[in-house]
Formats: structure tokens, sequence, C-alpha cells
């Protein structure tokens, strides 16, 4: 009687052949699912910028921003450091910097996970970016490389309303 020692060619090639499928139908379930929680990361500041926003409006006698703001780590590091003085002309981003974006660990200079933020004014009916002209937005976040890797389905991005509502951007 033969005893066999090993396994032969052919099993060997079955089963590279049925990891390569597995692995085939796994990757782009994978990718969606890693934009999906980078979208929601970024969503996460969009809340947290849109309520601090919120509340700066309601304490203070003027309406802040007068135009839209591309919110960057510039707001952290620039005339805002922890010993900076606070005054009447600085008072607006001072505040909400020091409050509302002094957590953010920005990727570049502005932006965090791929998303760039901006905040947007009461009083509006020309914007563009992604305030699109409603003066119901109060600030909103876009994928900033949404034009350089477009896939169906993409989180391209979102904008924080008055309501404490999210509506979602399409492009």
């Amino acid at each position: 009687m033969k005893s066999c020692k090993g396994f032969t060619l052919l099993e060997i090639l079955i089963v590279v052949v049925i990891a390569v499928s597995v692995a085939a139908f796994a990757f782009p379930a994978y990718k969606k699912t890693q934009d999906r929680n980078r979208y929601m990361a970024a969503q996460g500041v969009l809340i947290d910028l849109g309520n601090g926003l919120k509340s700066l409006r309601a304490d203070l006698p003027f309406n802040y921003p007068t135009t839209y703001k591309v919110v960057g780590s510039s707001w952290q590091t620039t005339t805002l450091n922890s010993d900076a003085e606070i005054t009447s002309g600085n008072a607006q981003i001072a505040l909400f910097a020091r409050k509302y974006m002094s957590p953010i660990p920005f990727d570049s200079a502005s932006t965090y996970k791929g998303y760039s933020f901006v905040l947007c004014p009461e009083n509006t009916s020309t914007l563009t970016f992604c305030c699109q002209g409603d003066s119901d937005v109060v600030a909103c976040m876009y994928d900033s490389g949404y034009a350089a890797r477009p896939t169906k389905g993409q989180y391209y991005g979102a904008a924080f309303m008055q309501d404490g509502s999210i509506k979602r951007l399409t492009k």
C-alpha cells in the first residue's frame, strides 16, 4: 500500500483560487466601509463645529462669521495661543477656536480625514462651497479629494443645519 505524503498541485491551485476569489469579493466592501468610517468621523467634527457656532451666535450680539470661513489648523496656532489676549477684534475667532477647534487633529493645514470644513454666515445668498447659498446651513464639510477618486455611493459631504440636523451633500 502506498502512503500519500503531501498535497497535489491541483489541490494547492484550488485553495489559491478560492482565497483569491474571497479577497476579490471582500476588497470593495472593505473600501466602502473605510470610506463610511472616514465620513462618520468627519461628521462628528462637523456636528461639534455646528453646535459651537450656534452657541456662539446665541451668546454674542453679532453674527459670526460675516463671510464663509474655511476652517484650518492655522486657527489653532496663530494669534489664538493660550496666552494670547482676547480683544474685541479677535473675540469671535478666539472663543470659537479655543473651545471647539483645539481638539480637532488636522491631517494637513486644512483637512481632517480628507474633509474640509466651512463655517457659513447667517446672511448669505450667493455663496458657493457647501454652504450652497442657504441661510439655514450653519457649517458644512466636503471631501477635498472627491474629484480625484469618484466612486459610486461615495460620501461627498454634509451640511449642519440650524435645527441641528445633518443634510448629505451630493455633487
